[in-house]
């Protein structure tokens, strides 16, 4: 199975975003809202981590639909960019005849595009799957939509730049600036196949065996800032109760998602916590820096049995977190 780089269903990590209520936009068995991107604005992601494995391999996926696709308006679905923010690869949609879905890449400082001539619907979602790959000569990408495979690139590449972040959004609306809604949902990054991948969200809804930090759980919000939990102090645990799990039985990746930063005098770390059995299972000691982070633990096997996660491991299981000085 991949490593799971970034998974987000959440405003919180696209600044500028917001919780989007079309019920066409998102799978409410899965996620509880999709994220709506305003009117010609992109809204940028978090760094993304290297993969553990140091794989030269990134697949892309995510879910996007919109009210309306207008006819003079090239519309990004999805720039991935690097450290400097500079283009690696956009997909758009250019909903003309004989334009369809762009595909623009930049290798070795040269661009290209592509075009792929596919009608898409409005108010109806599509999940899309993007891979950026370096096989050693080559700078290579896949674009699947539906999973149907519409692009596949192969261009030899003296100087391979890694992906680091990516855009979402920038629609233009149409040319009397009229509001197009514009949404995505269950967004993945992994060093491996997305293809076929579902985003099931379980959120905290109470405090478990451990409530050391300050703050009720049920005050945290995506969408406001001003809510989270805080601890001045080291070593102290916090378990949560998360909404009951009802997704897929073959489950391939458990990932631990947490945004904080540090406060003056605050501990400088945290590490992940599970507790099953009344036993804790922790990672390694997290960086918290003093701008506002975003860690990720991809729990790929149970850490009580090494064995691929049940959907009944998920019934008393606690996750949370500790702080570490």
């Amino acid at each position: 199975m991949p490593n799971i780089l970034f998974a987000s269903n959440s405003v919180s990590h696209f600044p500028g975003s917001t919780i989007g209520s079309a019920l066409w936009s998102f799978d409410s068995n899965r996620v509880p809202y999709s994220i709506q991107t305003p009117l010609q604005t992109k809204c940028g992601s978090p760094l993304l981590p290297i993969s553990p494995d140091n794989t030269q391999e990134w697949w892309f996926h995510l879910r996007n639909g919109s009210s309306e696709w207008y006819v003079n308006s090239d519309d990004s679905i999805i720039e991935i960019v690097d450290a400097n923010g500079a283009r690696i690869l956009e997909l758009s949609m250019y909903d003309r005849t004989g334009e369809g879905y762009h595909t623009r890449y930049t290798v070795d400082g040269v661009s290209y595009t592509n075009t792929q001539s596919l009608p898409i619907p409005e108010n109806m979602m599509r999940t899309y799957d993007i891979m950026i790959k370096n096989d050693g000569l080559n700078w290579r990408a896949e674009v699947y939509t539906n999973e149907l495979l519409i692009e596949n690139i192969s261009v030899p590449v003296n100087t391979f730049i890694a992906p680091a972040r990516f855009n979402i959004g920038g629609h233009a609306g149409d040319t009397n600036n009229n509001d197009t809604n514009y949404y995505y949902s269950e967004i993945i990054v992994a060093d491996g196949d997305t293809r076929n991948a579902r985003l099931d969200l379980l959120r905290p809804v109470a405090v478990g065996a451990y409530g050391n930090w300050d703050g009720p759980v049920l005050s945290l919000s995506d969408d406001d800032p001003t809510t989270g939990m805080t601890t001045v102090s080291p070593l102290q645990s916090q378990s949560t109760i998360l909404t009951p799990y009802s997704g897929a039985t073959n489950i391939s990746n458990i990932v631990q998602i947490t945004t904080s930063v540090r406060g003056i005098n605050s501990p400088a770390n945290l590490q992940h916590l599970i507790r099953m059995s009344a036993v804790d299972y922790l990672t390694a000691s997290i960086p918290v820096p003093f701008s506002k982070d975003y860690q990720i633990t991809d729990w790929a096997l149970n850490p009580a049995t090494s064995l691929p996660w049940a959907a009944a491991d998920l019934v008393t299981a606690e996750f949370g977190f500790k702080s570490i000085a």
